[in-house]
């Protein structure tokens, strides 16, 4: 939604411990991680998936497909894998990394 929207974009609104870095990057995120497929790896956002987006369960920094595709399926895995770019200025689920 916010991808070229400018207004959107200049009228985002952050917690005062977030300032410091005005601009995140989806690189910095725990959601943008790499989705390990039996030939390729690629980078992927999980942050949709209810189990990691939610905290349920630890973000790890690689994830296997099958994992991703027997929570979300197919359609989910697409829409991971989707408009992904590690430059792009994060969502306003950003959570830093804990690195």
């Amino acid at each position: 939604m916010s991808g070229k929207n400018v207004l959107w974009e200049k009228h985002r609104m952050y917690l005062p411990e977030m300032r410091q870095r005005a601009v995140h990057r989806c690189k910095h995120c725990k959601f943008f991680v790499q989705i390990r497929g039996k030939r390729e790896t690629r980078n992927g956002c999980v942050v949709s998936i209810k189990a990691y987006g939610g905290l349920e369960k630890r973000v790890p920094p690689v994830i296997p497909v099958a994992d991703i595709i027997k929570r979300v399926g197919l359609e989910g895995l697409e829409r991971c894998l989707e408009g992904v770019d590690p430059e792009k200025q994060s969502c306003g689920k950003f959570q830093p990394k804990n690195n």
